[in-house]
């Protein structure tokens, strides 16, 4: 009789703490939080053998060891010369500084200089999740892409070798205005707007790289931020329960809205076009034809896919061909874009 009255008992004393353990552990919140430390701890650990990395005499000896200026510190010739250098073919002042802050910091301690990289390719991870699931609502999902973006080979480049700060570092801004366009879609006003500007030119003058964001942004308002035409009772427009829909706005509107960010775009290419032809850096169309540069970006862009997915026989640097490709090598490579290109947009139109 005892043993049948107990087991009741114990059901009724045990189930609500177990009950409230797991309605905490599926709070949003408490999801966010877990899931951005497990990103951190994961970057760190898996990128903890850079710290036994020294500075190579690739490109590290023009950005840090042999470069006066940035082993100097943060001093105010310093910081003119960051603006105002074409050193290494580039233009990115803030890379500059990052690297003379390292220098002021650590001097030449190359240990140092690494687990600075590793540490902001870490809270880029975070700041990629974290976009993704202010985005679209979902947690899983937007930890899967983020994970795949920490720890992917692909990226490793960016983080264990010293001169690629730049990688990293505007990476950094581009996200966070990413997150200052979405926190500007929910509620438009200027100071927003400008946020989204400056963190943009932040980025720009980390690496040029990033002039395509003002077409990023307009794939971000079709999806997933649904800003064309979407009303809120759209079963398909996945966002946090606790964030407002985005504002909604006609197709030229949002053209309209991105023409500041494609004159900083522009601005940018034209500087870094110059930067690039005062180091030599640039080629002649006689050396690559305009076919071979055609050619060589439908092949690369298949290649960089496949590495996507088998990331193999990975170097600093691909040498560019100096001849044609292969008939069949560029027209497999076209149809395999066009194909991609035809399922993304069946997958968008049908909204799978």
């Amino acid at each position: 009789m005892s043993s049948s009255v107990s087991q009741p008992v114990a059901r009724e004393t045990e189930a609500p703490e177990a009950s409230a353990l797991n309605e905490s552990f599926r709070a949003p919140q408490n999801h966010t939080l877990l899931f951005s430390l497990l990103l951190v701890a994961s970057v760190l650990i898996c990128y903890s053998p850079a710290a036994h990395n020294g500075f190579l005499n690739y490109d590290d000896n023009t950005y840090i060891t042999n470069n006066p200026h940035v082993r100097a510190g943060l001093t105010r010739a310093t910081v003119k010369w960051a603006f105002t250098t074409y050193d290494a073919a580039n233009y990115h002042p803030l890379t500059w500084l990052s690297h003379a802050l390292d220098c002021e910091l650590f001097g030449l301690n190359a240990a140092a200089h690494h687990e600075v990289s590793v540490l902001l390719h870490a809270a880029n991870a975070v700041l990629l999740f974290l976009l993704l699931l202010h985005a679209t609502g979902f947690a899983w999902r937007s930890l899967f892409v983020a994970a795949l973006f920490a720890l992917h080979p692909i990226n490793v480049e960016s983080v264990a070798w010293a001169a690629e700060r730049k990688n990293v570092l505007s990476m950094l801004f581009l996200l966070l205005a990413l997150h200052s366009y979405i926190w500007y879609t929910r509620r438009p006003r200027a100071d927003r707007y400008a946020l989204i500007v400056f963190f943009f030119t932040l980025a720009l003058l980390s690496k040029p790289q990033v002039i395509t964001f003002p077409f990023l942004l307009l794939l971000f308002d079709y999806w997933p931020l649904r800003r064309i035409g979407a009303t809120q009772a759209d079963p398909h427009i996945a966002v946090a329960v606790s964030t407002p829909l985005a504002s909604k706005r006609s197709v030229s509107w949002l053209v309209i809205e991105k023409i500041p960010f494609l004159v900083l775009a522009a601005a940018s290419a034209f500087i870094t076009m110059k930067a690039q032809k005062a180091g030599g850096a640039m080629q002649t169309l006689t050396l690559y034809s305009p076919l071979l540069r055609c050619e060589t970006a439908v092949i690369a862009y298949v290649r960089y896919l496949g590495k996507a997915f088998w990331p193999t026989n990975l170097v600093a640097l691909y040498p560019h061909p100096t001849k044609l490709y292969p008939a069949w090598q560029v027209a497999a490579g076209t149809v395999t874009l066009g194909l991609l290109g035809v399922a993304w947009w069946a997958a968008l139109h049908h909204r799978l």
